[in-house]
């Protein structure tokens, strides 16, 4: 080969030299290189990137954030703890990190919950991200507690990296995330696992700690005491025993019945410890409002709407709502892709200022309730109350925007005052010791605690106008009794069972004597007064007459969607065992207890079912006939409507506070006192015994009903013993009764 001189070998190796830089300079410039599209990922640090990571927003997390990615995680299927990792409040839930400059990710680890999958997404800009790999559920394979799952990335890379979005059947628990833009060298490596933080030593509770469960056992003690005190009453009564011992019961029964009274409002517990009840008031508030834009059928669609539109459009997409026209709870996207149907309103639609003011008040009760039960309140059933609630409602909530100052200051204390209202009608209209009866039950009875609406708002109206009409008959003003009784059936629809007594013991004088009794049909007038005009006025403040058909429209759904704390005859007939909550229950789906209401729905449609009811109906209304058949004070007629609500309707547990009227019955029938307050007993020892609501309330159901029976055939049956002792006795003047 034909050798260069030196002068041109050396200039030829230093122009191959200049090429060589010139080249790898323009590939490692931006936009140089032929192709070159992304700019090249930073150098990589050793370990997890998020353990040096930034933390720049979190979104519905429970628990320190540090712990999401602190390079420790928990035993292999341990159950997850507190002091060891994070969870997920939400299905949107998230952390968000900042990687300092854009790096390669190689790999991904996550521990979490076994039946959650989690989701790691990548962003260059910090707002539009990638999902790079959703971690897998581990659980039918691996079992449940915490489950490490592990991935190999290739080309994946970003600066910010989120952490969350967790779904499915698990707890959303995470006890660590990691993630590296080098494969560690044992992939993937072992998770250290720290000990626990010693706990701080717990206070010994007293068993006179004011808990929920100590004070349903307390309320069951009360009602005992109070039946044996009755039972020691009759005695006394009978036996003529000395005066003393009369006042000294009055005394022991006025204590028990303030006691007992305030053990409605657990001592002042409430709910251990908040008053206001948010998901109801959040219910009844937002829909009264807004009734005229909203109707029954949008308040969820409506909330879901403005939240995101206030930021939280990624939680909104991945939740699930009950769509109220359909009764099923179903992903909330469709709400997302079409808002303005939504916002074109029920009656009107929403105005600019009518929207923003509605944002603004659903999200103070979002804020107070707390995201979890957020969650849950768009799953629950809606606005329910009739448009002549609506007329108070609404008047109320539109003294301004939703407020600590008018919610906890003002309009929480109404119940209150309708309860302590509802007692003073009775001590009007039969005695403090009737009173004291009453209250005793209404404090310590299970089905109607303050657990369940306690703390809302106007939902305890209907009962004080249930107990203010029956107390007017009962002080001779049947014009305004029969008002009283009708108001209360329009606003809760079931207060009807007041008037069947009534109606049946007016048809039956005009059929034995063609004569139309006078106190009767002025009851039936002051009905009629009420009704004619309530439905208007109520029409008027709803802004359409449809508010009627869509109020009964909606009834009839809700009357046809079997719930699980559900009382009466209706729920005992349609009860089966091999449909119970506990095998119905589906966690798997959307809608965990769509199969228990299906199941329900069944077995009433067969020939056990709807035939069976309506003959034990009937049967009940010819006891009913029989046993008041010699009864002509049309306020005990009234009073039997806690009889006929019973079996004839099937209501949620709360409304069966209504039982406590029994005890107006208790001077004409002492043995009612007494067992009225078994029951109240019995329903206490019923709650520590069941775990399911459905058992719970199917129990209940069946101790409330037998008690409706036995009451019924008692006040019959003494009648009859009371009309023979008349017949064999000659007839003397009356001696004035002793008030025991």
């Amino acid at each position: 080969m034909r050798r260069l001189p030196a002068r041109r070998s050396a200039s030829f190796a230093f122009g191959a030299a200049a090429l060589v830089a010139a080249l790898s300079f323009a590939l490692s410039t931006p936009g140089l290189a032929a192709g070159a599209a992304d700019p090249a990922p930073a150098a990589c640090p050793p370990g997890n990137l998020l353990a040096s990571a930034r933390l720049v927003d979190s979104l519905d997390i429970g628990g320190p954030t540090r712990l999401a990615a602190d390079d420790a995680g928990a035993k292999e299927g341990a159950n997850w703890r507190p002091t060891r990792g994070i969870q997920f409040l939400t299905a949107g839930a998230s952390l968000t990190y900042d990687l300092g400059a854009d790096r390669p990710i190689a790999a991904a680890l996550i521990q979490g919950d076994a039946w959650n999958t989690f989701s790691i997404q990548v962003s260059d800009d910090g707002v539009s991200f990638r999902e790079v790999w959703a971690a897998p559920v581990t659980g039918p394979v691996e079992g449940r507690g915490q489950r490490t799952r592990s991935t190999l990335l290739s080309g994946v890379h970003g600066r910010f990296v989120r952490v969350g979005e967790a779904t499915g059947l698990g707890y959303r628990t995470l006890s660590e995330a990691q993630v590296f833009c080098e494969i560690p060298y044992a992939w993937p490596e072992p998770l250290p696992v720290l000990a626990d933080p010693p706990a701080a030593p717990k206070a010994p509770r007293s068993w006179m700690s004011l808990t929920r469960r100590n004070a349903n056992i307390w309320k069951g003690s009360l009602a005992f005491l109070g039946a044996a005190l009755l039972a020691w009453g009759a005695y006394l009564k009978r036996g003529r025993r000395p005066s003393r011992f009369g006042k000294l019961r009055d005394v022991l029964l006025l204590l028990l019945g303030i006691v007992g009274f305030g053990g409605y409002f657990n001592w002042g517990g409430y709910h251990f410890p908040e008053r206001i009840h948010y998901h109801e008031f959040f219910h009844y508030f937002i829909g009264a409002k807004y009734f005229p834009e909203l109707g029954y059928t949008h308040i969820y669609e409506c909330a879901s709407i403005a939240e995101a539109e206030q930021g939280f459009r990624r939680r909104v997409e991945l939740r699930t709502i009950r769509d109220l026209r359909r009764n099923e709870i179903v992903p909330a996207t469709y709400v997302l892709a079409d808002p303005d149907r939504f916002k074109k309103g029920f009656i009107r639609p929403f105005t600019p200022e009518r929207w923003e003011s509605f944002k603004k008040d659903t999200a103070y009760f979002r804020g107070k309730a707390g995201i979890v039960a957020w969650e849950r309140m768009l799953q629950d059933h809606g606005y329910n109350p009739s448009p002549v609630w609506n007329m108070a409602g609404a008047l109320l909530s539109n003294l301004g925007p939703a407020s600590d100052s008018l919610i906890f200051g003002f309009l929480g204390w109404i119940d209150p005052a309708l309860i302590l209202l509802t007692f003073g009608f009775i001590v009007w209209g039969f005695g403090w010791r009737t009173a004291c009866v009453a209250a005793l039950y209404f404090g310590t009875n299970e089905p109607a605690p303050y657990f369940w609406t306690g703390g809302a708002f106007l939902r305890e109206d209907w009962l004080l106008g249930a107990v203010a009409g029956i107390c007017f008959l009962k002080r001779g003003r049947p014009l305004l009794g029969g008002a009283c009784l009708a108001y209360s059936t329009l606003l809760r629809v079931f207060p009807l069972g007041f008037f069947v007594a009534i109606g049946l013991r007016l048809g039956w004088i005009f059929l034995r004597e063609r004569r139309l009794d006078r106190t009767g049909a002025s009851i039936v007038v002051g009905a009629a007064l009420a009704t004619l005009i309530l439905l208007p006025a109520s029409s008027m403040v709803a802004g359409s007459a449809s508010a009627w058909p869509e109020f009964l429209k909606n009834t009839k759904k809700h009357a046809g969607s079997p719930l699980t704390n559900y009382m009466g005859l209706r729920t005992i007939v349609g009860f089966r065992w091999e449909t119970r909550q506990k095998m119905t229950y589906d966690p798997r789906s959307s809608d965990p207890f769509h199969n228990f209401r299906e199941a329900r729905k069944q077995a009433f449609r067969g020939i056990f079912g709807q035939p069976l009811f309506l003959a034990l109906v009937v049967a009940y209304l010819a006891l009913l006939m029989w046993g008041l058949r010699r009864e002509m004070e049309w306020w005990v007629l009234a009073a039997f409507g806690f009889g006929v609500i019973t079996i004839s309707m099937e209501l949620t547990c709360y409304y069966f506070s209504f039982v406590m009227i029994a005890a107006l019955l208790w001077e004409k029938r002492p043995a009612i006192g007494v067992w009225l307050l078994v029951l109240a007993t019995a329903t206490q020892a019923i709650e520590f015994a069941t775990y399911y609501y459905d058992m719970r309330y199917l129990l209940e159901s069946v101790a409330v009903v037998a008690f409706v029976i036995w009451v019924t055939w008692l006040y019959g049956r003494s009648a009859v013993v009371a009309g023979e002792s008349a017949a064999a006795t000659p007839s003397t003047p009356a001696a004035p009764a002793a008030n025991a």
